[in-house]
């Protein structure tokens, strides 16, 4: 691997003048310049940041941890954030915990040791944060946290509104006739699960709809799991003597379960259950029926978390930390409307125009 000694060599010129160069530090002749810099190319040199970063405690890198690598959801997030970190010249190391607490820290521990300037995550859902906060300086390394919120953390965190987009999708479903809706909810820790389940009681206090825990099932928000599970829950559901003619299902693969499971109990979709999924995928156009979802803004909160990071790094942002929450939207699409008269409909977008509200 090539080094300063070398290049210095190749281009006759001193050490002093290619690390002058390299870190810009002092003039250097535009000749002597273009000299240096063709050697470093021509030697493909990628200098070291480690000591830059030690001696000015800035590495312009930004750790970030996700619970799922292969749900598209998380995609969306990752790029949002990088877009807007690589803007200010920033790169970001990405980790996938599984939803693991030991995986998630350990990745964490591996960032400190690089000197990130700062941290992006979803941490593994739990009512609780994560043990190794307790220790993090969040004054020397900035926090903004992706869908999650614990309370008396001292961190940003930016939200989608779980709870109003899924209100959103029961009252639809309500307000299209069907009347006894169930939910297949995420687990019982899960904040985002709860914020869900939240909405889904709120739309049946509206409609003047009695709770019935008989229609409620609790999956796993697995990736590897969920398709299966989904189709499980909505079997049981579809079995019961009375049976629900509504279905809400709280993220997508367990959506794509669900649909499976109608078909195969000899039921239509939506004619005989109606069907929303909580969180939308580009193929629910393109299959049939095509699937009704409440989309999230993942992008968007990538973005958002990334602009927060920005600032407190840069010493912008001094205020308490916030709660910046961005709505979901609600997809009006086949699969929770139908018409005697008429068996086409057409998306529809139900929901407000994107907004952004901030809790200090």
């Amino acid at each position: 691997m090539a080094n300063i000694k070398q290049i210095a060599a190749l281009a006759s010129v001193s050490t002093a003048t290619v690390s002058h160069v390299l870190n810009q530090t002092a003039k250097v002749s535009p000749k002597l310049r273009e000299r240096v810099l063709k050697v470093v190319k021509d030697l493909n040199y990628i200098p070291s940041s480690l000591p830059r970063s030690l001696k000015t405690k800035v590495s312009k890198t930004v750790g970030m941890v996700i619970t799922d690598i292969t749900n598209p959801f998380y995609g969306a997030v990752v790029r949002g954030a990088e877009d807007v970190l690589a803007r200010d010249g920033y790169t970001v190391l990405v980790g996938n915990s599984d939803g693991v607490p030991q995986k998630e820290e350990n990745y964490y521990r591996t960032f400190v040791a690089k000197c990130v300037d700062g941290f992006v995550l979803i941490t593994c859902p739990a009512a609780y944060p994560p043990a190794y906060f307790a220790r993090h300086n969040v004054e020397e390394r900035p926090v903004v946290l992706i869908n999650r919120d614990y309370p008396g953390l001292r961190a940003d965190a930016v939200l989608s509104d779980s709870e109003e987009g899924s209100c959103r999708a029961v009252s639809h479903l309500l307000e299209s006739g069907y009347r006894r809706v169930a939910i297949i909810a995420g687990p019982t820790h899960h904040v985002s699960s709860q914020q869900r389940f939240l909405g889904y009681k709120r739309a049946l206090l509206e409609h003047g709809i009695p709770f019935d825990t008989e229609l409620v099932k609790e999956g796993p928000f697995d990736t590897r799991f969920d398709t299966v599970a989904g189709y499980d829950h909505a079997t049981a559901l579809l079995k019961l003597p009375q049976r629900p003619d509504g279905l809400f299902v709280c993220n997508a693969a367990m959506s794509m379960g669900a649909l499976r499971a109608i078909f195969d109990q000899g039921l239509r979709c939506p004619q005989d259950v109606g069907l929303v999924s909580f969180d939308d995928l580009e193929w629910f156009n393109f299959i049939h029926p095509r699937v009704s979802a409440v989309a999230q803004p993942a992008y968007d909160l990538g973005a958002a978390a990334a602009e927060i990071l920005i600032k407190r790094v840069s010493g912008e942002l001094t205020a308490p930390p916030r709660r910046t929450v961005l709505p979901a939207q609600l997809i009006v699409r086949e699969s929770s409307t139908w018409s005697r008269d008429d068996n086409s409909t057409e998306d529809r977008a139900s929901g407000p125009a994107l907004h952004t509200k901030e809790f200090i």
